[in-house]
């Protein structure tokens, strides 16, 4: 177990972070994910409230839909990211990895004739995900319920007696599905998948696989890949940045950024080895620092380490020879400019 993001948390199960990840991968797993943070928006500006507070565009977002955005300042740079959900017609759900965020998300709500409410400690979140990951979620909520789930997309259902949402989403780069419910109903709906699960081999699934898993897809983390000084288009998220619409919290900004040019972007690397690169350690070039690691894991999949980090604009090349300086040595690593996993999403968005 270890503390992360104020909750005390599995880092990993019996059967360990390797066979975890490959469960992932390979079969099925199961993984607690508790402590992201959900909020809901309710009232006539509901729309308009969105609009204004995160970049991405959803004035064609249909209920039953999600949509990943990033929420930034006014100088542009991110408060966070997360998905928007619509439950109803002015009704939105807000998912993001802090719960602190709904300070933020509050202020902003002055003017709008929304009620934005903190539900994070009445609702729960089970994540399913691997290739063998339908047959387990239909075992529990029987046949037909995901025959017409689009990717990004949800339904109102029920399991083990609890009223769920049920997504077809995840974070690991991998097909599968999540799980919010009433915390009340976890527990059962944790052992009910176990027990379906049993003739797919499902493992369960703790902190350093999601890590690991996450790593190898591209998928940032709040804390290390972004935080209050990183905006969306360095990130390499600038594909949610809705300039289309007139006005959103940071526009201005990204429009400058846009125009001018970032000052580093985000890459990935694979370490020669199997050495565990850590937020913060430099990137060189011929011995002279160009950037930064931000996450750096063991890949089970690449059978190596790997790494994300912002470098000068000028050295993201794919291919371009870096070091990255670990605490006594340093390791030979190489860039890529996509995600190291599956960088197109095809097995996530696959039926």
């Amino acid at each position: 177990m270890q503390e992360l993001f104020g909750y005390w948390l599995p880092w990993q199960y019996e059967r360990g972070h390797v066979e975890e990840h490959i469960a992932t991968r390979n079969r099925v797993s199961i993984c607690d994910l508790d402590y992201m943070a959900e909020f809901k928006i309710v009232g006539p500006a509901a729309l308009p409230f969105a609009q204004a507070l995160l970049t991405n565009d959803f004035s064609n977002l249909g209920i039953g839909r999600v949509r990943y955005t990033a929420m930034c300042n006014l100088e542009g740079n991110m408060v966070d990211d997360g998905t928007l959900w619509r439950l109803a017609e002015d009704e939105y759900l807000l998912i993001t990895g802090s719960e602190s965020d709904f300070e933020w998300v509050s202020e902003q709500a002055s003017g709008f004739d929304v009620e934005v409410s903190n539900i994070t400690s009445t609702w729960t979140t089970l994540a399913v995900q691997g290739p063998e990951s339908r047959p387990v979620v239909e075992a529990m909520v029987g046949p037909g319920v995901v025959d017409s789930l689009p990717y990004y997309g949800f339904v109102r259902t029920s399991v083990v007696g609890s009223e769920c949402l049920l997504a077809r989403m995840g974070y690991t780069g991998e097909f599968g599905y999540e799980f919010h419910l009433a915390p009340d109903g976890a527990e059962a709906l944790w052992r009910g998948l176990l027990d379906k699960g049993k003739s797919k081999d499902i493992l369960p699934c703790g902190q350093a696989a999601l890590e690991s898993l996450r790593q190898e897809a591209g998928y940032l983390l709040v804390g290390n890949d972004h935080d209050p000084t990183t905006n969306p288009l360095e990130a390499g998220i600038g594909r949610v940045v809705g300039f289309g619409k007139p006005e959103f919290n940071g526009r201005a900004a990204l429009a400058a950024i846009r125009k001018a040019g970032v000052s580093r972007t985000m890459v990935w690397m694979k370490l020669e080895g199997a050495e565990v690169a850590t937020t913060g350690d430099p990137i060189l070039i011929e011995g002279v620092q160009v950037g930064q690691v931000t996450s750096g894991s063991y890949s089970p999949t690449q059978r190596r380490g790997v790494a994300m980090g912002y470098v000068e604009p000028i050295h993201a090349i794919a291919g371009t020879a870096v070091d990255i300086r670990l605490t006594g040595a340093d390791v030979s690593a190489t860039i890529s400019l996509m995600p190291l996993y599956d960088p197109g999403d095809v097995r996530t968005r696959q039926r």
